[in-house]
């Protein structure tokens, strides 16, 4: 009898959610597709110039490809700046996603200020984007676009902070932990994208010194900034799926957030033992990262395991992106602890490892979450269309995400083994192996090459999904 009561509560529940989801506001809900389809055509950039760039790695191609006037020092600025683009505008989604349900109808004001926000970030990436191609950088690290585009990025920014802020600024407290990892990640964001630009003083920039300092400060605080939306994005999705809050107000939840903001500031030290700094920055770094990714770990456990108890399990690939997540998490815990060790970090500095474990975290961690919310966004475009989201539960769908992840385990694999291999012998006075010279640009090419068929393959069903209109139905009908 008991549990008859929970599945008809659970139902009533359910049709209350689908009906409060027909009453909201068409302009909350076309702004979560425009920053869906900004995150999808962001990623889909990065992955071509990060595929051409593996592919630069052989000497004939390399050699042709710069015969055509595609230069290696233009393809790696726009992948990285175009992958962090993604990981904030599928977080922006998610956000705007919550305020469908959260916010009330969009007055006049914030609409002018949401249009600003979208073209003064549509006018920065077509900049970013062009300029790049045309050999004018920065050369700065994750900043490696002219700083003259810095200029709409932070305008859109400070629409988006005024906007969030004008419906949670009082409450703001009494809020689930994901809206705090948000309100806090999007505030940082200004800061840290400010101090990416001390270089710009004359001061700075004539101390090379201090530059480093500041350079790898201010990217430990952005890596920070996006890991909170990712954080937040985590916790709302996992939330979203198993039915359950109670996860959000949890002291794990909190614990999560007080070390992952405190690792903002702290996480540039170990790219920086190298530099003349004190021991007891260089520990507390190091402390503070692994408890960080500890906690993490915890939390990627929980939430999936919440999903599965779930009686009924989402009809979609989720569930499967949330898992790679758990599991890549745990391999980045691992490296993380090993690299961070200062004597071994004096042998693998400016190796290929560090590279390794920078793209399992992004792509392992930050990635496969923001995927598995696209997918759930998706289902919820679909079905409200009244269409069958069967696409993204599909044999083929499931096939593409082991192929995407077996794809950049042998990427993050290789770039590992000849880390090592090459500290080895930097320990031994010795040169890098001739073997590891000789393979790693077909193993790098080939994991990328696979990884990006399935990525595209991926991408290619959100697209059908986005950008081509149903000729039945339409998102219009379904409101």
């Amino acid at each position: 009898m008991t549990q008859l009561m929970e599945i008809q509560t659970e139902h009533i529940a359910e049709h209350a959610s689908r009906r409060a989801l027909r009453q909201v506001d068409p302009s909350r809900r076309r702004a979560t597709l425009i920053f869906l389809k900004g995150s999808i055509i962001a990623i889909a950039i990065a992955i071509v110039a990060g595929l051409l760039g593996a592919m630069y790695y052989i000497p004939v191609v390399g050699t042709q490809m710069q015969q055509l006037g595609i230069r290696f020092t233009a393809l790696r600025p726009i992948h990285t700046t175009f992958a962090v683009a993604f990981i904030f505008l599928a977080s922006m989604a998610v956000v705007h996603r919550f305020f469908e349900d959260e916010a009330g109808t969009m007055g006049r004001a914030e609409r002018i200020r949401l249009k600003i926000q979208i073209l003064a970030w549509a006018v920065g990436g077509i900049g970013i984007l062009g300029s790049l191609a045309f050999g004018v950088f920065s050369g700065r690290e994750y900043m490696g676009f002219h700083p003259i585009f810095s200029i709409p990025i932070m305008l859109g920014w400070v629409m988006f902070v005024w906007n969030f802020f004008g419906h949670l600024g009082k409450g703001i407290l009494k809020r689930p932990m994901h809206v705090s990892m948000w309100s806090v990640g999007a505030l940082f964001f200004i800061y840290t994208f400010s101090e990416q630009h001390a270089w710009l003083l004359p001061g700075v920039l004539a101390d090379p010194i201090v530059d480093m300092r500041i350079q790898w400060k201010a990217t430990g605080t952005l890596v920070g900034s996006f890991n909170l939306f990712v954080y937040g994005t985590l916790c709302y999705v996992g939330c979203k799926l198993s039915g359950n809050e109670s996860y959000a107000h949890s002291r794990l939840a909190y614990a999560l957030f007080g070390v992952g903001l405190l690792n903002s500031f702290t996480n540039f030290a170990h790219h920086t033992y190298h530099l003349p700094q004190g021991e007891l920055v260089k520990w507390i770094s190091f402390v503070v990262s692994m408890t960080e990714i500890i906690l993490l770990a915890r939390v990627m456990w929980d939430i999936s395991a919440m999903i599965r108890t779930k009686r009924k399990s989402p009809a979609c690939g989720t569930q499967l992106f949330i898992t790679f997540a758990k599991w890549w998490t745990g391999f980045i815990l691992v490296t993380a602890i090993a690299i961070s060790i200062p004597p071994i970090n004096t042998l693998i500095h400016g190796t290929r490892l560090v590279m390794g474990h920078a793209m399992g975290a992004e792509i392992g961690i930050d990635a496969m979450v923001l995927f598995a919310a696209i997918t759930w966004l998706l289902v919820q475009v679909l079905e409200r269309r009244g269409t069958d989201p069967k696409p993204l539960s599909s044999r083929w769908y499931l096939q593409c995400i082991w192929g995407f992840n077996i794809g950049v385990v042998g990427l993050v694999g290789w770039l590992s083994i000849s880390g090592v291999m090459t500290a080895i012998h930097r320990y031994e006075g010795l040169a890098t192996p001739e073997w590891v010279l000789v393979a790693g640009p077909f193993i790098f090419a080939g994991s990328g090459l696979i990884a990006g068929f399935f990525l595209f393959s991926l991408i290619l069903t959100w697209c059908k999904i986005l950008f081509v209109t149903p000729k039945q139905t339409t998102e219009s009908t379904a409101d």
